[in-house]
């Protein structure tokens, strides 16, 4: 009886010394191992952020020169400050290439893009006089300007030609053109509305 008692004393002693292993020794060092394998696991992951960042970064160096020339022609079409001389300038030489007699040009006061920031639109009028196929080639080399602008409506008027009694057309265009900051975000809205044409029922003209 005794050496049954001494037996499961002594079972129960290392069962006892096992839990004791486990709770003060084994358990801690498991849950060390468990956060070390997350540890790797997270260092594992911000290397590869850190390698596609570097990869992208490579890019960018690699293709600043391309980039640099991309922002400097694209300044000329968005410049940061009105230069209205240049694009008055801009806008007397097409008209002298298309053959039109342009008449007046009349900027009006700057305003902000409501939808953008940092960007803003000068709107403007001009006059002009001469043939249809005239104005149409005045308003194809428009939307070749070197600078961003926007036609909103074209009026066309038959007027008597002072010096030949033919019929010519006089045109009144409003437009619009853009600054653009170098910090300007856009946002996305609603389409600007369509340009309207809108000719005299008798309107022509000569080429």
């Amino acid at each position: 009886m005794n050496t049954r008692r001494q037996v499961i004393l002594a079972m129960a002693a290392a069962v006892i010394v096992t839990l004791l292993f486990f709770l003060i020794l084994l358990k801690p060092k498991l849950s060390e191992v468990s956060k070390t394998k997350n540890d790797v696991e997270l260092a594992r992951q911000q290397e590869q952020t850190l390698q596609v960042e570097l990869q992208h970064l490579q890019a960018v160096r690699k293709n600043a020169p391309e980039t640099t020339a991309k922002l400097a022609a694209l300044s000329q079409y968005l410049p940061a400050t009105p230069d209205l001389p240049g694009f008055i300038q801009l806008l007397q030489d097409a008209a002298t290439q298309s053959g039109l007699d342009l008449q007046t040009i009349a900027p009006g006061p700057p305003a902000a893009l409501s939808t953008a920031t940092g960007v803003e639109i000068i709107p403007v009028t001009l006059t002009a006089q001469g043939g249809f196929f005239r104005i149409e080639d005045f308003l194809a080399r428009l939307e070749n300007l070197q600078r961003v602008v926007e036609v909103r409506t074209i009026n066309l008027t038959p007027t008597s030609s002072p010096l030949s009694n033919e019929v010519i057309l006089t045109t009144t265009i409003s437009l619009q053109m853009f600054v653009a900051q170098s910090n300007a975000v856009a946002s996305a809205g609603p389409a600007g509305p369509a340009v309207s044409v809108s000719p005299s029922p008798s309107a022509s003209g000569t080429p």
